[in-house]
């Protein structure tokens, strides 16, 4: 005897099933749903969001945010853009504010009160919890689709909404469980490699700086050519570095490590915003105004003192105690190299424990982009980080999180015309207005 009977089961309570849970109940509030989740709690991976503030979207999100499989996301973007996904939230009780850069926050400024509002939507729907239901597998049961967990507990559904998200962040929920699942049903599966993280360089290198950051631009560049730049914050650590600059170019470096002819790897550090050129007139000068200073406090003024004695030592073997009229015309060469541009060989990432999200995953080629449902699986919908698609810092990811819930919520709770449930090939577009927002012109609502 089954434990559990849906119409609709979605496996995963993280942010993309707990919205597809919701879109499901609005669409067809008569449908018995429930979301199992293999946690104690659903939304734990939610609350470590925008460093617990929740970055619910961005409203400048376009295509050049998203990496992967790009051209199956059209659909469910223009549908659902960042001012609908607003708009939505809204009906929940959360109050969006845009700032300057277009990151979307609650106004609350607190993830736990996105959860919390999450599930009070749920409960007041009359949507089920399921904690501590780990999904061992999902196969046919006769119309039906029976999900089994590891404890023996079984759910009977019409229709599955796969929601369990990448390999980020295990302590929080992340897994490889949904990659599992849906290779059982003849699904392919991409590589997966830690994007959105932290990188590694020789520690020998950046130790003596553990702890100081830097507001500026940073290159990632691949056997000499320059693939990505980003400019912000970076922080040294003890392994190499961070900040999120460093996390915007980070899956550059992973997809390049990971090739088989293993390319050479490098970040060039701009420490100063300046030409390498007018760095050297810079400490020329320098020089000049200030002979008797002692190379320790040479740059002292410029950049972080430690930082700096640290591109000294590499840049000119002399005492620190030396006085800087002893600095040669090479010696400041060498020098404003180093501040116009350092170059540090990258060796690896951290894993998936520190990643915010899982690069590569299931191909979307078997999957409907206008409903997420699969073609090989009838009845079987997939959402989010689970898809060969992954974003960029900033609530790109959330944003795709929201989108594809939304659009599988949607389809799995709309019967087709004989009254019976199936994939269907109608279109979801209920609004015809929304299909003007293209993904390149999302907009924040109106004041």
């Amino acid at each position: 005897m089954n434990d559990l009977f849906f119409d609709i089961a979605v496996i995963g309570g993280g942010a993309s099933g707990l919205m597809a849970a919701l879109a499901a109940h609005d669409k067809n509030p008569a449908l018995k749903i429930g979301v199992l989740e293999r946690l104690p709690r659903v939304g734990k991976k939610l609350m470590a969001t925008g460093n617990g503030r929740c970055n619910l979207t961005n409203v400048n999100a376009s295509a050049a945010d998203y990496h992967g499989d790009i051209a199956f996301m059209e659909s469910a973007m223009r549908r659902f853009p960042p001012r609908v996904v607003m708009e939505r939230f809204q009906t929940y009780g959360v109050y969006p504010t845009v700032e300057d850069d277009g990151r979307v926050y609650p106004l609350s400024g607190q993830a736990s009160s996105v959860l919390d509002a999450l599930r009070l939507s749920l409960a007041e729907r009359g949507v089920a919890e399921i904690c501590e239901f780990e999904a061992a597998s999902l196969e046919r049961a006769g119309k039906d689709w029976r999900v089994r967990a590891k404890d023996g507990r079984e759910a009977l559904a019409k229709r599955v909404i796969v929601a369990v998200g990448g390999m980020t962040a295990p302590s929080l929920g992340g897994s490889a469980s949904g990659y599992r699942l849906l290779e059982a049903l003849g699904h392919k599966v991409t590589p997966r490699l830690p994007a959105l993280v932290q990188l590694k360089t020789d520690p020998a290198a950046v130790r003596p700086l553990k702890g100081i950051r830097y507001d500026g631009q940073i290159d990632m560049l691949v056997d000499g050519r320059l693939i990505r730049s980003e400019t912000g914050e970076v922080l040294f650590t003890e392994y190499g570095l961070s900040g999120i600059a460093v996390m915007q170019l980070s899956r550059v470096a992973s997809a390049a490590l990971a090739r088989r002819d293993k390319p050479e790897v490098t970040a060039r550090l701009h420490i100063l915003p300046l030409s390498e050129a007018e760095t050297v007139a810079l400490l020329t000068e320098r020089r000049s105004q200030l002979p008797a200073r002692p190379l320790e406090n040479f740059l002292t003024g410029l950049v972080n003192k430690r930082l700096g004695q640290t591109l000294i030592k590499l840049a000119c073997p002399l005492p620190l105690s030396t006085p800087a009229s002893a600095l040669t015309d090479g010696h400041l060469s060498a020098l404003a190299a180093l501040l116009a541009g350092w170059t540090l060989p990258i060796i690896g990432t951290q894993g998936f424990e520190q990643a915010q999200v899982t690069a590569g995953g299931v191909k979307t080629a078997d999957f409907n982009p206008d409903t997420m449902a699969s073609r090989l699986a009838p009845g079987v919908y997939v959402t989010g980080e689970l898809y060969d698609i992954d974003g960029d810092c900033g609530g790109f990811n959330l944003q795709w999180a929201w989108a594809s819930g939304l659009a599988a919520g949607e389809a799995a709770a709309r019967p087709e015309a004989n009254g019976e449930w199936g994939m269907g090939n109608s279109s979801l577009i209920d609004n015809a207005a929304e299909a003007a927002y293209l993904i390149r012109r999302c907009a924040p609502p109106s004041p």
